[in-house]
């Protein structure tokens, strides 16, 4: 498995990304895992000390995910995109987010989720000695 879950996605977008100058980075992209599973993904990067990249991803119920499409009236095949683009209108303006403000949206991804009656699992990529990103 790779390090960062979202090395594994396809049909990816991205979401948010902390300030890209600084030593550790963390972003958030939507897309479909290799079982075709909507997946939204957390990755940690860390450019000085690379052994402690991991990953956090919500990877959600594909029966609650096709709902969700129907609901929206968009193809499965959208919903990622559907997706980064209901956060743009909050996320985007954030000029270098911080690691707090990429946790945040990937709570308020999920909470959206569960509100529109979806279940997910979580999945993560660990460091050394157990060390997660979320």
């Amino acid at each position: 498995m790779a390090k960062h879950i979202t090395d594994n996605l396809h049909n990816c977008f991205p979401v948010i990304v902390s300030d890209e100058d600084q030593p550790i980075v963390m972003e958030i992209h939507i897309g479909f895992n290799p079982s075709d599973a909507l997946t939204v993904s957390v990755d940690y990067i860390d450019y000085d000390e690379p052994e402690y990249n991991c990953s956090t991803a919500a990877v959600v119920n594909e029966t609650d995910a096709h709902e969700m499409a129907r609901h929206h009236k968009i193809k499965y095949s959208e919903l990622p995109h559907f997706i980064a683009e209901c956060m743009a209108p909050k996320w985007d303006v954030i000029i270098n987010p911080d690691s707090h403000q990429v946790r945040e949206c990937f709570k308020e991804i999920t909470e959206c989720l569960l509100d529109e009656g979806c279940r997910f699992t979580i999945e993560r990529t660990y460091g050394p000695n157990g060390f997660m990103c979320l």
